[in-house]
């Protein structure tokens, strides 16, 4: 009865207060932002009345044993925290605010509360979202006292209304995480909130029950893919490029909530790369790099993940093919070399040396390979500006190219002109710094040389004569010396000169003791040649005099030697001379520019197949390589020399 009368007279005190300008605030709402038992609680409450004059008291009373706890003002303030000490948690508690206008005062309605069950954490944030086709993974905050907590998650299409459902985690302290099934090709929005769990045999009402604020409703687009990058060189400016990146906007589904871009330079070598990271809202994006090789990392992140990571490598500037390397580097704090292999001489490899420059660069030419070709880059930061103040390839040391030229031809040829061509020598092959090409050129018993630059591939050979065969011969130079193959051919072409010279003093001097002189021919070159519509069907010729060259196969016996001449052709080349007074106008010419040799005879001589007689005899069965054995028989001179295998 007594209960009834005090209630009464509240509500009686309350419709007085409000009709003179007295309006009491809301409940208050009391608790603590974590389960922890040192936690403070906090009481706040909304004002109804817009008077700027009114103060607030928090009353907290202890039901149990009828007595106030606390009494505390907290002015015009809507919120009042309490030190745990000065509160009974474990009791149930009535808490009201008191508002006082200037005389008058109101009271809030009350609340019967036990503290110890009044927790609310904050709002959950959304840590981060990885969405896969229709499945979409929550990475989500855990609170602060890593409790277990239950979760309420609300999810919509874009103008539908909410779908809800609830899930609960456990004690830890890695974060929360949640998987939404969802739609494919979807957008969707998501809100969460989360409540502590509640110890059961002390909080029993579900009015203890405080859930957070929920989280601030996030767009969930499509996954994002990479887009295109492309990048150009703007300029150099003092040994440093500037490089201008740009992409395509992402499709408009996996754009909802919006998209950032998040590129790393390399921009030193030396020691650990240092990387920096920059991130952009743009679709363009500009910065400086040195003159070697740089690398751009580029990731694209919407909401709900990021894009597969593309690395753009800028490649050096191209390689200079020689220079003048310095002897010393001078010393500096911010000043890197970097030098690297290349690759068949001319592609840098994956290995990349680099240190600051405190040493000459005789140092650094013992630790690298012989005859091969390195390049470096001196590299200095001035005012936070990468720069690039030198370049160069080196070798440790040079030699000779390993080949010549390859794939010589001769092109555009006319009765007095002709080009020739060739491949240049691969770097992988030089060995050293090509200095050039020497070109020989052998015909009529003269020979020219000619020094072509190095980064040349065809030489014009002019003033030629119609009739002739020429030799040429091509070999590229080094500091050390001529490419191998073409000094063997050299090689080849001078010995044979010197063979030919001496077995020719000696042939004469033999025939001039035991044999008649071989007359020489007089012959005009203009009687071999025959016109196309000469008619050779009733060609008859005598031949008093005559002068036969052997050029045979000799690895193919003819079909019409005989077993003993095949077994001696083997092994021998066979020369024959006789003398002829003269040539039927009808007679044909055989050329003999297909003959390997830098020595040529008269180009009116004929070359024919030559079967060797019965009568001929060795004088000498165990021939030597190279030895000459000439004999004179029936007017003809032969002279046959061991090829060597």
């Amino acid at each position: 009865m007594g209960m009834r009368v005090a209630v009464l007279l509240l509500l009686v005190s309350v419709s007085l207060t409000e009709a003179a300008g007295c309006i009491p605030t809301t409940s208050p709402r009391c608790y603590k932002n974590s389960t922890n038992q040192e936690e403070d609680f906090i009481c706040e409450w909304d004002k109804r009345s817009p008077e700027e004059n009114q103060t607030h008291t928090l009353y907290i009373w202890d039901s149990e044993k009828k007595s106030f706890i606390m009494c505390a003002n907290s002015g015009t303030q809507s919120k009042r925290y309490i030190p745990l000490e000065e509160l009974i948690i474990r009791r149930k508690m009535d808490i009201w605010v008191q508002t006082q206008v200037g005389n008058l005062t109101c009271n809030s309605s009350k609340i019967s509360v036990i503290l110890e069950c009044l927790v609310k954490y904050s709002k959950p944030q959304i840590t981060s979202m990885k969405r896969t086709t229709d499945v979409l993974t929550l990475k989500l905050d855990k609170p602060k006292d890593n409790k277990g907590v239950i979760y309420e998650i609300r999810w919509r299409e874009r103008g539908f209304t909410w779908q809800n459902t609830t899930f609960e985690t456990e004690d830890s302290t890695s974060k929360d995480s949640y998987k939404l099934h969802l739609k494919k090709q979807t957008i969707y929005q998501i809100q969460l909130r989360r409540q502590a769990k509640l110890q059961p045999h002390l909080c029993t009402d579900s009015l203890n029950a405080l859930w957070s604020d929920w989280s601030p409703v996030v767009d969930v687009p499509l996954e994002i893919h990479l887009p295109l990058v492309r990048w150009e060189e703007k300029k150099w400016t003092n040994g440093t490029r500037h490089i201008n990146l740009s992409w395509d906007e992402p499709p408009a589904e996996e754009s909802v909530g919006g998209v950032e871009y998040r590129l790393k330079v390399t921009v030193w070598p030396c020691e650990k790369p240092k990387r920096k990271e920059n991130v952009t809202l743009n679709r363009t994006y500009e910065t400086s790099i040195t003159y070697s090789e740089a690398r751009i990392s580029f990731i694209a992140t919407n909401k709900v993940g990021s894009s597969d990571q593309q690395e753009i490598i800028i490649p050096a500037v191209k390689h200079l093919s020689n220079c003048d390397k310095p002897s010393n580097i001078t010393k500096a704090s911010q000043t890197c070399l970097e030098w690297y292999k290349l690759e068949n001489g001319e592609n840098r490899t994956s290995a990349v040396n680099s240190s600051f420059a405190e040493r000459s660069f005789k140092d650094i030419e013992k630790g690298v390979e012989k005859f091969v070709r390195h390049y470096y880059f001196l590299h200095t930061m001035r005012k936070k500006r990468l720069q690039t103040v030198d370049m160069c390839p080196f070798y440790s040391e040079q030699g000779a190219p390993l080949k010549g030229p390859g794939n010589v031809h001769s092109s555009n040829v006319t009765p007095e002109s002709a080009v020739v061509n060739w491949l240049s020598i691969p770097v992988a092959e030089q060995r050293g710094f090509l200095l050039h090409y020497l070109i020989w050129i052998s015909g009529q018993g003269i020979t020219t040389l000619h020094n072509v630059q190095a980064n040349e591939t065809s030489f014009p050979i002019k003033n030629l004569h119609p009739g002739v065969s020429y030799t040429v011969s091509i070999a590229g130079e080094t500091i050390a010396g001529l490419s191998w193959q073409d000094q063997i051919i050299l090689s080849v072409c001078v010995v044979a000169l010197m063979c030919t010279i001496l077995c020719s003093v000696a042939v004469r001097r033999f025939r001039s003791k035991l044999m008649p002189e071989v007359p020489s021919p007089v012959i005009d070159t203009a009687e071999f040649i025959r016109t196309q519509d000469q008619d050779l069907s009733q060609r008859t010729e005598e031949v008093h005099e005559f002068v036969l060259l052997l050029r045979q196969d000799l690895s193919k016996p003819s079909e019409n030697e005989t077993p003993e001449q095949s077994t001696l052709l083997k092994g021998f080349g066979l020369v024959v001379f006789e003398e002829e007074d003269e040539e039927d106008e009808e007679g044909e010419v055989t050329d003999l520019s297909s003959m390997k040799s830098c020595c040529y005879p008269n180009p009116s001589y004929r070359g024919q197949t030559l079967q060797l007689p019965d009568p001929f005899h060795t004088t000498d069965s165990a021939l030597k390589d190279n030895d000459t054995e000439s004999t004179y028989r029936n007017g003809l001179f032969f002279e046959s020399r061991i090829l060597g295998e």
